[in-house]
């Protein structure tokens, strides 16, 4: 089993997967990394945040464990947003 020391840390990384692609999607050099994880599945930064969630939930206590969920949350919800509007926002009337 892991430890909570590496489940907080994976809690990280999977939010800066999760936020990182979103982000960059806004620069004209990421571009190319936005559509390379859109090409792959619209989903992926929404599963990376939830991935990141559960690693956050089971990690270190305290304010690390506060911060992790908090960071997190707030990628599921900017993914979902734009999931949203990938899927409903675009559609003709």
């Amino acid at each position: 089993m892991m430890s909570m020391k590496s489940l907080s840390i994976s809690s990280a990384l999977l939010f800066i997967l999760t936020v990182f692609p979103l982000l960059a999607g806004l620069t004209r050099w990421g571009n190319d990394i936005f559509t390379a994880v859109l090409n792959i599945s619209i989903f992926l930064p929404l599963i990376f945040g939830v991935l990141g969630l559960a690693a956050g939930l089971f990690g270190i206590k305290g304010r690390v464990k506060v911060s992790l969920v908090v960071f997190n949350l707030i990628g599921i919800c900017l993914s979902s947003f734009l999931i949203f509007v990938a899927v409903f926002g675009f559609k003709q009337p």
